[in-house]
């Protein structure tokens, strides 16, 4: 690769190419900005989606300053007051679980990071990352495609559309993916409200909280046709299975994936359960599932059936570690409204836009 090469990031359909220098520079020390942001130092930053989300970070937080600090990068203020982004996803599991970071066995790589942000900052959000590249290396390079901007268009400040690098090629070459920024509520199979967190963002470490977390991983859920339910079996995804009576005869509900299952049990194995800081509030969870029952039954579906999983959770960890898993999960558990309602189709959003999150 010569030092003077560029690299096509995304090319539009008989249209202009985005185009990045190479090698990818940047001019900011990440472990500065992580003291600074008060992060914890077990974060993994041997992925790319951790740098740049550290980074992301600590520009929104100096949104109303960033266009005097990097006037090259930045016109006018991004935003009268620091932008409320908070992590969900992976990205947030790395920053809250030091069991989710390392080579251990709860640890994934993830592809990207999740953010949210106030319905009322998200131009903001996308202001402040259009110009990170200027202002702190390629390295961290956003930019949107034409139809990304048809695309944030649409949703009217509901979602955001993006892409952004996230690794390098061995030979040195960037790779790129779509990042999706919702706004005000974690809307997936179900509904799952954020807006009390975002000023607390420093307390939850910029991210959804930990209750959040708990309840947007477990409130996966779809259903499929039995056969398929068989094949799933032999393929060993039979722990995806949740038992409940009285559904469609000839479909059966499937919960979590196993990405997905690893995460809450780094969330239930580095946390007590309590009213603490960094601690699992059993009222928070519960408040939430008495808001929305539908909520409440999926989540309770998907982390009973973890406790009833144990073999699976045996590949990873070992027994000490596992009691004390299911004791805490058992302990949400019995705070969780009872739901005694039985349906028989599903009783989750089907019709959502769900992107893939990491």
């Amino acid at each position: 690769m010569e030092e003077t090469s560029k690299a096509i990031l995304y090319e539009e359909p008989g249209g202009p190419a985005y185009e990045v220098q190479l090698p990818l520079t940047s001019s900011v020390e990440i472990g500065d900005i992580m003291k600074e942001l008060r992060l914890p130092s077990y974060i993994d930053l041997d992925y790319y989606p951790m740098r740049s989300a550290i980074v992301t970070i600590w520009a929104c937080q100096k949104a109303p300053e960033l266009h005097r600090l990097y006037p090259n990068a930045y016109e006018k203020d991004v935003d009268k007051k620091p932008v409320s982004a908070l992590l969900f996803g992976g990205g947030a599991m790395k920053v809250h679980c030091e069991h989710s970071n390392g080579k251990g066995p709860l640890s994934r790589s993830i592809k990207d990071a999740d953010f949210i942000v106030p319905k009322g900052q998200g131009s903001s959000f996308c202001r402040a990352l259009l110009g990170t590249a200027k202002a702190f290396g390629t390295q961290f390079t956003y930019f949107r495609t034409k139809g990304d901007i048809l695309f944030n268009a649409m949703r009217q400040g509901q979602r955001y559309r993006l892409r952004t690098i996230n690794g390098v090629t061995r030979e040195g070459f960037p790779t790129v993916t779509v990042l999706d920024v919702f706004c005000d509520s974690i809307d997936l199979r179900h509904k799952i409200e954020v807006k009390d967190i975002f000023e607390h963002s420093q307390e939850n470490l910029f991210t959804v909280g930990l209750e959040n977390l708990i309840l947007s991983k477990s409130q996966f859920i779809t259903d499929v046709s039995k056969s398929d339910a068989d094949l799933l079996e032999k393929g060993g995804q039979g722990f995806r299975i949740l038992p409940y009576d009285g559904y469609a005869h000839d479909k059966t509900v499937l919960g979590m994936e196993e990405k997905d299952i690893k995460d809450v049990c780094a969330l239930f194995l580095d946390h007590a359960v309590g009213e603490g800081n960094e601690e699992i509030s059993r009222n928070k969870i519960r408040r939430a599932g008495e808001k929305d029952k539908k909520l409440a039954l999926t989540v309770t579906l998907n982390l009973r059936n973890m406790t009833e999983r144990v073999g699976l959770l045996e590949k990873w960890l070992q027994s000490s570690d596992i009691n004390k898993i299911v004791d805490r999960i058992h302990s949400v558990l019995d705070v969780l409204p009872r739901v005694d309602k039985r349906w028989d189709k599903p009783w989750w959003n089907t019709a959502v836009e769900t992107p893939m999150i990491d």
